[in-house]
């Protein structure tokens, strides 16, 4: 974490097979895409890659990391959807892709993790924070999601807790 890390993530990190948690947050020179063998760390629980500069979209094989708890990517340059493969990672608690340019809408499969996981009263309250309010001229979020926990203004990045029940 704010290590000025310059670069990318390494193409052979897939190789560490037994790593658990894998975090790199603020470091604005960090860009590329997330390497496809990265979907190899099969015991992954953590994945906190916010406040980069990585770019490109969320690989369907992210459903292969079926152990992670935990996956930050907000304030990234991701692009495309949050793929439906996400849901069969069944432990998942924490989801964050605010201040990205993912967009589209919460899969139905990650929607479901919410009510499985994510909605016991100790959680945090930001369990699963994305970039879906409504701007305020076109009155269309960026991203729709009907389970976020937290919504964001995409243009200007203000965000508000729900209360959903």
């Amino acid at each position: 974490s704010m290590n000025y890390f310059t670069g990318g993530i390494p193409e052979n990190i897939g190789a560490l097979k037994s790593l658990e948690s894998f975090s790199m947050w603020e470091n604005e020179d960090l860009t590329g895409h997330i390497p496809d063998s990265l979907y190899d760390l099969t015991m992954l629980e953590d994945l906190h890659l916010f406040r980069n500069s990585f770019s490109g979209s969320i690989s369907t094989q992210i459903g292969r990391l079926t152990k992670l708890k935990t996956l930050t990517l907000a304030e990234n340059n991701f692009t495309g959807t949050l793929p439906t493969e996400l849901g069969l990672c069944q432990d998942l608690e924490f989801l964050r892709i605010e201040m990205t340019d993912i967009e589209g809408s919460a899969p139905k499969e990650v929607c479901d993790l919410t009510e499985k996981n994510l909605f016991s009263d100790d959680r945090d309250k930001e369990y699963f924070k994305a970039d879906c309010l409504e701007d305020n001229v076109t009155m269309v979020a960026f991203f729709v999601c009907d389970c976020c926990s937290s919504c964001c203004d995409h243009d200007t990045n203000v965000c508000t807790i729900l209360n959903r029940q």
